[in-house]
Parts: C-alpha cells; structure tokens; sequence
C-alpha cells in the first residue's frame, strides 16, 4: 500500500457501513469521524493550507450525502484500480510517476492488494468527469476534469463502497 501512499498529498481512510445511503457514510469519512473496523493504518498526508475552508481538520469540504451524489461517477474495478495508481502522479496520472514502466507491476500490485480489502460486489465511484456515462473509463492518464471535493484547487479520488465498509482513497494539488 505504501507504493501508492508513502507521502504525497494523499488520503486514505476507510470507515464502517452503518447506513442503507452509503453516501452518508462516505461524508463521515470524509468529516473524520469514524476510523477503520478493521485497525488498519488510515493515511492524511493531506497538507494545512493558509485557509483551512473545511472549517476541521479534513481536508474535504463538508458535503452532504446528495451533494456527493451529483459529484461522483460510478465506475468498474479495472478502472479503479488504474485510479488508484494514476493518483499518484502528477496531475493524476501514471506518466507523472517517476520510473514508471520500472515500478508499474508493483504499482497495481499495491493497487489490487487495496481492492482486495473489499468484497467482489463492491461498487466503485470517482470524481473524475471522464467517468460520466463510461464505467469503464481509461483511467491510468485520464484527460479529464474533476468535480472538486476538497479544500484544495484541484483533487481526484476513488470511493469503494461494500456491503461492511467504505473508502475513500484521494490525491490533491494545490495551485
């Protein structure tokens, strides 16, 4: 996991699902106030900036359930593991990723060891506007632009949502 989250400008938590409106439990992520069923390491690399516009400690804006809705794209595994690897990069992109082709089977090695966490069923969903209307949207170096969710100028991320938990994995830029 720490191929894709060692550092950076990155966020990776994952909390319980407690209600049938999954969305409500991705804000409490979001929010910070729930921590993980299972114990693992949560992960918020996210940096202060001079504002902090969330009004917490998150570096999420506080959404509302239906707010989040209009914001996110559902899409298949194979494009959320590309996700997962491509925000690593700059500009959420794998050919931002320093000595990529060297590191790419590791990468999404990390990628599927994450997913993995999650029962087969599990849906999928991200920010990134090439996603509406194709599930299976190329993910890897999306050309694309993001229906921004945090504090910061520009941001991209993936929501798993399970049966048992949900995630939420996300990387920022600020300009």
């Amino acid at each position: 996991m720490f191929d894709l989250y060692g550092g950076g400008w990155t966020f990776a938590w994952v909390g319980p699902r407690q209600h049938e409106d999954w969305r409500r439990d991705v804000a409490a992520v979001m929010a910070l106030k729930v921590t993980d069923p299972r114990r693992w390491k949560s992960v918020n690399y996210a940096p202060e900036i001079n504002e902090n516009r969330s009004g917490t400690g998150s570096p999420f804006m506080p959404w509302s359930p239906e707010q989040l809705g209009e914001s996110l794209y559902e899409i298949g595994r194979r494009s959320a593991a590309q996700l997962l690897v491509a925000l690593k990069g700059e500009f959420f992109q794998a050919a931002g990723i320093r000595d990529f082709e060297s590191r790419k089977e590791s990468l999404f090695k990390s990628s599927e060891e994450i997913l993995s966490r999650f029962d087969p069923d599990s849906l999928f969903f991200t920010n990134a506007s090439e996603a509406y209307g194709n599930r299976d949207a190329d993910l890897l170096n999306p050309d694309t632009e993001w229906s921004c969710l945090s504090v910061y100028t520009t941001d991209c991320g993936l929501v798993v949502v399970s049966d048992a938990e949900v995630g939420v994995f996300w990387a920022f830029f600020e300009d």
